[in-house]
């Protein structure tokens, strides 16, 4: 905001945000849900292989497109200096891990075949957005008023609206 000092953040984070933070928790209950797989079997879904396959699959080639499109969209070097608002950072605030939250994931557990792993892909969401708490405040601080009105258009992991108009 107007006349306040300019927030720093150091390299590191300005990069990486909470993304390696993200990946421990999300492998340790990754690790959790396959431990409780292991103890119930029976509760297996059966899905016939091919299409648990074709699930990971498209999952797989829809997350990376949206990281390529997020990295070519806002490359590494401008993380944090700039308000990426093209894109597809017009779609959603956080594409990376959006990626890994609703499309990567998601097909990961359904191919793993076990409710315990879509109880995990379901739990990292509210996880992901309480950790992400510390990376949007840092982006209100360095860029004020348009970044709340950018948060206001657009959604976390999930875009707010069908299409945007610019």
């Amino acid at each position: 905001m107007a006349g306040e000092t300019p927030v720093i953040m150091p390299r590191y984070q300005r990069i990486f945000g909470v993304g390696p933070l993200g990946a421990i928790v999300s492998l340790l209950l990754l690790w959790v849900a396959w431990l409780g797989a292991g103890q119930m079997p029976e509760y297996a879904f059966d899905i016939p292989t091919a299409a648990r396959w074709a699930i990971l699959t498209a999952g797989l080639l829809a997350g990376i497109s949206v990281i390529v499109w997020s990295v070519r969209s806002l490359p590494v070097a401008s993380r944090g200096r700039v308000l990426c608002r093209g894109g597809v950072f017009a779609w959603v605030r956080h594409p990376l891990y959006a990626a890994f939250l609703s499309l990567i994931n998601p097909a990961l557990a359904i191919f793993l075949d076990h409710p315990a792993y879509l109880i995990w892909a379901a739990v990292l969401h509210p996880l992901w957005h309480a950790m992400i708490g510390y990376e949007e405040g840092s982006m209100r601080r360095r860029f004020g008023v348009e970044y709340l009105e950018y948060a206001a258009a657009t959604g976390r992991f999930f875009p707010k609206k069908l299409f945007i108009n610019h």
